[in-house]
């Protein structure tokens, strides 16, 4: 389990690449309510990281400056994120592709974690509509 430092740089990262696109859905939103609740990220503070990201896409680049303990499960974990609300937009992969620089990942092991992020994502998407929620 990572540690509490690196979970919150986790989800700092997730709300990057979430809003890369200039806006967060409803399942972005969700998940990242999910994390943040997890590892004790209260509404408030998560609603200003938001709205930080939101407001000043520079943002990314401060967040991503030291490599995670587990940058495979951080990048497929951002590569599910952007995929939650449907297709991964150009800017939302320029971002992936920036992360993954930065994280030191090898291109082929890119292409292995961005298919694992994609079936997390639609796996968690089609749970969600199998119950109906």
């Amino acid at each position: 389990m990572p540690s509490i430092q690196e979970q919150v740089t986790m989800i700092r990262a997730l709300i990057t690449l979430a809003a890369a696109d200039g806006k967060i859905s409803s399942s972005e939103r969700g998940l990242l309510s999910n994390f943040a609740k997890r590892i004790g990220i209260g509404k408030a503070s998560l609603d200003a990281m938001i709205e930080k990201a939101l407001a000043d896409p520079s943002v990314r680049d401060e967040l991503f400056d030291r490599t995670m303990s587990n940058p495979d499960l951080a990048l497929e974990m951002l590569v599910a994120t952007a995929r939650l609300d449907g297709d991964i937009t150009s800017k939302e992969r320029d971002v992936l592709v920036h992360v993954r620089e930065i994280l030191d990942i090898p291109m082929d092991g890119f292409a292995q974690i961005y298919e694992r992020g994609i079936k997390r994502a639609d796996s968690l998407r089609d749970a969600k509509f199998s119950s109906g929620t």
